[in-house]
């Protein structure tokens, strides 16, 4: 009978595990290439939550869209950019300005990620933008998602989306230094 049983709940398990199985976010595809911003100064404004954003997150939401645009001035400096994040309402006279808004923002389930894992209850963060000129010229736009689904017990959500932030600020820095810019199948105009 403990024979029965072992099988049993090994059978429920494993279809458990296949019905709540990884989900890949979607990959993206190429959406061109655009001029490089090499030698002009790039201004990074915050990334506010859209109106229309997918959200299921009852924490603090403020924070991101300026780890976002903070994350890719720092590494648009280190790439040799003179690069700053500046406030979404605040002026600029940068020659380049990076602007975007998060469009994703689902903290997952603590407990699916402690429990089940494969992706299951991942935090996720998309955003849409565009580089844009002092003269309005579009030098490129980009969409991007992240998903984050590995912490201690599961992890907080808050840390696992500021960590998807900081991942998206590295992907956007370096489509503005590449002038490679993609897209995940969502709009690309914010």
């Amino acid at each position: 009978m403990t024979c029965a049983r072992i099988r049993l709940a090994s059978g429920l398990a494993l279809a458990l595990l296949g019905a709540c199985g990884p989900k890949s976010p979607p990959q993206p595809a190429p959406a061109g290439v655009a001029p490089l911003v090499r030698g002009s100064t790039v201004a990074v404004r915050e990334f506010p939550i859209a109106a229309d954003a997918i959200t299921s997150y009852r924490g603090a939401r403020d924070a991101f869209g300026l780890i976002i645009a903070e994350e890719i001035a720092r590494e648009l400096r280190e790439r040799g950019h003179e690069a700053r994040a500046i406030r979404a309402d605040a002026p600029t006279s940068a020659p380049i300005v990076v602007v975007g808004r998060i469009t994703m923002l689902d903290g997952g389930s603590r407990g699916l990620r402690y429990w089940v894992g494969f992706s299951a209850g991942a935090a996720k963060l998309g955003v849409v933008g565009e580089v844009v000129r002092d003269d309005g010229q579009r030098v490129g736009t980009f969409t991007d998602e992240r998903w984050s689904s590995f912490g201690k017990f599961g992890g907080a959500s808050q840390d696992l989306l500021e960590k998807c932030a900081r991942t998206l600020g590295k992907d956007i820095a370096e489509m503005v230094d590449t002038g490679e810019y993609r897209r995940l199948g969502r709009p690309a105009v914010p």
